[in-house]
């Protein structure tokens, strides 16, 4: 199976042909860093290991003066480990691999007022991103793939939003104890 820079990636190559930096731009655009961790230098990185696996193959181009660059094109056997992929992960339970049950984990190391700074500061900033979701939303054409991540992420984070008022809650409870 694909990891999920691959999957975007790919799925990303196979909506258009593609160089990396148009495949950064729609990143951007789709607000996929909200729910992926990618980086630019990722990018090239999964370009270039999707091309050894011979789910990518590219053609040289050049624009005028502009340096060469590589635009990517799907292959034949990248459309079916996607297609692959996708089912898979359309179909599977999703792993929470949270950095907030690290942080609780090792707590130990904060006094009980930096534990309660830290988790109002994350539940100003999860209320913050709720607002910008919602106005997001709003936007978008509501039976879009975009607008369907976007009420996923809000899902999420509403949740979120319970989970560290909780916390607060429960830090105080445990900490006296």
């Amino acid at each position: 199976m694909l990891s999920n820079a691959e999957l975007i990636i790919l799925s990303l190559v196979n909506e258009k042909p593609s160089y990396a930096y148009e495949i950064e731009k729609q990143i951007e655009t789709k607000s996929m860093r909200l729910w992926v961790r990618i980086g630019i230098a990722s990018i090239y990185q999964v370009l270039t290991r999707l091309n050894g696996k011979g789910y990518l193959e590219f053609k040289i181009e050049r624009e005028g003066k502009a340096p060469e660059r590589k635009r990517y094109c799907i292959t034949e056997s990248g459309q079916e480990i996607l297609k692959s992929s996708i089912k898979d992960a359309l179909g599977k339970l999703e792993w929470y691999y949270l950095d907030l049950n690290l942080a609780i984990d090792g707590s130990d190391i904060l006094s009980s007022e930096e534990i309660r700074d830290c988790l109002k500061h994350r539940l100003d900033t999860v209320r913050y991103s709720l607002e910008k979701l919602r106005l997001d939303i709003s936007e978008l054409p509501h039976k879009s793939k975009e607008s369907m991540i976007k009420r996923n992420v809000l899902a999420l984070r509403l949740t979120e939003e319970k989970i560290v008022e909780n916390l607060l809650e429960e830090f105080e409870t445990y900490r006296s104890e």
